[in-house]
């Protein structure tokens, strides 16, 4: 049985989940020139706190956070610098101050509808497997922390993450850890678009939407649906015109227009929903939406090489022309924003890396690679353990939220987006009629499934247990 001590006791966590809380920050885990030494939460999370190591100076510095009552994290306390982690160590206790109240609202604060509250609709398939198995409790976490960490949710976001809207609404989350994570500031002010970002003073403007099905849950659980086999109907056909249909309905809206982005880079951020596993295999149809061409391969051997094709339609029912980045009409759209990995399993494996990890829990992801060796036109395959030594050391930090992240850039643009506003995701651009991309990963994952191992009988919640 726990103890009123146990609220006191301060033990160490690993630096990505204290990252996973400082999502919480108007500045996400960016500390720079600062490194996360060493972190800590009090009993079972009521504060939580870091030692920070400034690597041009060796000085420490500490950073401690408390749950509000509305369960957000607030920073508190934050002190140095100190000569030895000792000394840190001991202001950081003293700053996170174990056994007190959660810290109250503040004056005129709206408290935020709890997630786990189930509203007069029910639940769908998909937020039951979020908060009803124990392989998704990772997943159940980083959801739970970036949705505390939200500036500013519309009072449907916990009924549409609930129900029929959980898609959009887990892309949305997915955009905005990105986004902090990059050390962005994230503002909603305002009912639309999505999000206002900026970085040393270049503001952008991203309104989110998910492709999805004409039927209801299409895009949900169910029966995986597989790539058509038709190269050219997979480039052109109906995976494009849904993009295409999507990007227009939301062109329709005027964004532009508002006094509050006219003047500023505006981007539609977009991922794809609509089958069951289609966000694995539609993404090349959206740059040869935008852009007006088809990536084709020619000749044989040393001679094969890639080449755009320009095109002027898309070949599904609708006949929709195609480019929409050379016409001049679209000249506000400055970039669409894309990504495939808005997806439960996404979050799974950064609860997971964060340190929930369910006893028997194992991730294999599989997927492939961009292969950006010169002349290489076929991706890598891979697959490994989430959580291993191999699959940490694809990146330099480990994996990061951004890292799929896409930013199409329009080269008619009114308002171009600057590449470092977004540095961690990949760019692509027109230069001398070619489309070319800039990253700062060398490896960069064009699509991937994972899958989740536990022993037989261990994944469901018994009768009367909590989902969290």
């Amino acid at each position: 049985m726990p103890t009123e001590n146990d609220s006191l006791l301060i033990k160490p966590i690993s630096p990505r989940q204290f990252e996973l809380h400082a999502l919480s920050l108007e500045q996400g885990p960016n500390f720079e020139p600062s490194t996360i030494f060493t972190a800590y939460q009090v009993g079972r999370g009521s504060a939580c706190g870091c030692i920070l190591l400034a690597q041009d100076s060796g000085a420490f510095s500490t950073l401690a956070l408390r749950r509000r009552v509305d369960h957000r994290w607030v920073c508190v306390d934050q002190q140095g610098p100190f000569s030895t982690p000792d000394r840190a160590q001991d202001a950081l206790r003293m700053g996170m101050r174990g056994g007190d109240a959660p810290e109250p609202l503040p004056p005129g604060a709206r408290r935020r509808a709890p997630l786990m509250k189930v509203g007069p609709k029910g639940i769908s398939r998909e937020f039951e497997l979020l908060a009803g198995t124990i392989s998704h409790v990772p997943a159940l976490v980083a959801v739970g922390e970036c949705y505390l960490a939200l500036p500013n949710p519309d009072a449907n976001f916990v009924p549409d993450l609930q129900t029929s809207n959980f898609a959009s609404r887990l892309f949305e989350l997915y955009l905005f850890a990105c986004f902090r994570e990059q050390g962005l500031i994230v503002r909603q002010d305002y009912v639309s678009p999505d999000f206002e970002i900026e970085k040393d003073g270049a503001v952008c403007w991203i309104e989110a939407v998910t492709a999805n099905s004409d039927i209801p849950h299409a895009g949900g659980i169910g029966d995986w649906v597989h790539a058509p086999e038709d190269r050219n109907e997979r480039l052109t056909g109906a995976p494009a015109e849904r993009f295409a249909k999507t990007l227009r309905g939301k062109l329709q809206r005027n964004y532009q227009a508002s006094d509050h982005v006219r003047g500023h880079p505006f981007a539609i951020a977009i991922a794809d929903f609509h089958e069951s596993g289609s966000m694995v295999w539609s993404r090349e149809a959206l740059p040869t939406y935008l852009y007006g061409l088809r990536a084709d391969v020619i000749g044989g051997g040393t001679s094969r090489r890639a080449i755009g094709t320009p095109i002027t339609h898309l070949t599904g029912k609708h006949s929709i022309p195609a480019g929409l980045f050379r016409d001049p009409e679209f000249a506000h759209l400055s970039a669409v924003v894309f990504s495939n990995a808005g997806t439960m399993a996404k979050f799974n494996r950064m609860g997971f890396l964060a340190g929930y990890q369910p006893k028997g829990l194992k991730m294999i992801r599989s997927g492939s690679l961009f292969d950006r060796r010169p002349g290489a036109l076929d991706a890598i395959p891979f697959e490994l353990e989430v959580g291993s030594p191999e699959y940490a050391a694809l990146w330099p930090w480990g994996e990061a939220w951004c890292q799929e992240l896409e930013v199409y850039h329009n080269p008619l643009a009114t308002h171009p987006i600057p590449f470092d506003l977004i540095p961690g995701a990949t760019h692509w651009f027109k230069r001398n009629g070619e489309i070319e991309c800039n990253t700062i990963w060398a490896n960069s994952v064009l699509s991937s499934v994972t899958q989740l191992r536990m022993p037989k009988g261990m994944d469901d919640f018994g009768q009367g247990d909590p989902p969290a």
